[in-house]
């Protein structure tokens, strides 16, 4: 049960959250996310901001120092080692009860960490955890990328069947708008260090569903993303999910880990596209191009700009997926 007396063993206080922030070469983003912290109606003496530096070789450091006056702050630094061992690092370092997994490039609404421990203290079981809502900033949300992989494919998040309140199984365990009870995690099982991007969160979901694990859907817990995503780099980002998807297909065996990896008809779904790599991934490269330029020119995108440019997202990503998968099998297999 969650520990309700929030004391430690000589009477003080201690914070009922820490937020680990694991970053890595974000330092503007992360002083952005530093500043909303600073105005929760939470306050300060309610939490503390724990920050793994994963081997970063930009002003990281100083924005923390800068920050380190106006938040209760703690800062590490480790070499570059992936984002699993950086979470593991934030959650070893973290003193609360509570831990809640932020990304470096979300802005938290100003009563995020005051709705996350409110539903903790609604379900004080230990194997509760909290997932948040996570929106666009509105300055991206129009972006036809940003709300496809958002709103429509769920490459990114997957927010638009949920209902607040909902209780969910561990596939909704998501890095970065997740919160759960420290010793949970300590008792039955840390991130594997072998991911070093996509697919660490859902694998320790997966471990922790074997003892329980259920997750809490509170839509009122907001932060807002900031940063926008590149069709370039979403291609990239999905091929090393196809590749961490693979890691995981091959840590468990069960058959809906392998439906899930998309590992069922791997080979007969690459071949049907290996020789269209190219033209799939530059025809949609092509159609985000024309509809980000009508946006840009002050036109509003008509359906027909958008609808083609989903399905080009569509047949980009879903290839871009298949292929880390592949390149990562055959790396296995040499």
């Amino acid at each position: 049960m969650l520990d309700r007396s929030l004391s430690t063993e000589h009477g003080a206080a201690k914070p009922l959250l820490s937020i680990v922030i694991c970053t890595y070469n974000r330092a503007p983003l992360l002083a952005q996310v530093l500043e909303s912290l600073c105005e929760q109606t939470l306050s300060t003496e309610r939490f503390e901001v724990v920050i793994i530096n994963d081997g970063s070789a930009d002003g990281t450091e100083t924005v923390a120092d800068s920050y380190a006056k106006k938040l209760p702050l703690r800062y590490f630094y480790q070499r570059n080692a992936g984002l699993a061992s950086a979470k593991n690092h934030g959650l070893f370092a973290s003193q609360s009860d509570l831990v809640f997994f932020m990304d470096d490039d979300d802005i938290a609404s100003e009563t995020l960490l005051e709705e996350h421990v409110k539903t903790h203290l609604k379900f004080p079981a230990q194997h509760y955890a909290v997932l948040g809502y996570t929106a666009l900033d509105p300055e991206i949300s129009q972006n036809p990328l940003m709300y496809f992989v958002t709103e429509v494919g769920c490459f990114l998040f997957s927010y638009p069947s949920l209902k607040h309140g909902d209780i969910l199984d561990y596939s909704y365990f998501w890095g970065g708008r997740s919160s759960c009870k420290r010793s949970f995690l300590l008792k039955h099982g840390v991130f594997n260090p072998v991911f070093r991007f996509g697919a660490e969160d859902l694998e320790l979901g997966y471990r922790l569903s074997k003892h329980g694990l259920r997750v809490i859907y509170n839509k009122n817990a907001v932060s807002i993303m900031v940063r926008k995503i590149s069709f370039d780099a979403f291609c990239h980002r999905l091929e090393r999910q196809g590749s961490s998807n693979y890691v995981m297909s091959r840590l468990h065996p069960e058959p809906e880990i392998q439906r899930w990896a998309e590992i069922v008809d791997l080979d007969k779904n690459w071949a049907m596209i290996n020789g269209h790599y190219d033209a799939i991934v530059g025809s949609a490269r092509h159609l985000d191009s024309i509809a980000t330029l009508k946006l840009a020119s002050g036109f509003d995108l008509d359906e027909e700009t958008r609808s083609l440019a989903y399905r080009g997202y569509w047949a980009a990503f879903k290839a871009c997926k298949l292929k880390g998968t592949v390149k990562k099998r055959s790396l296995r297999d040499e």
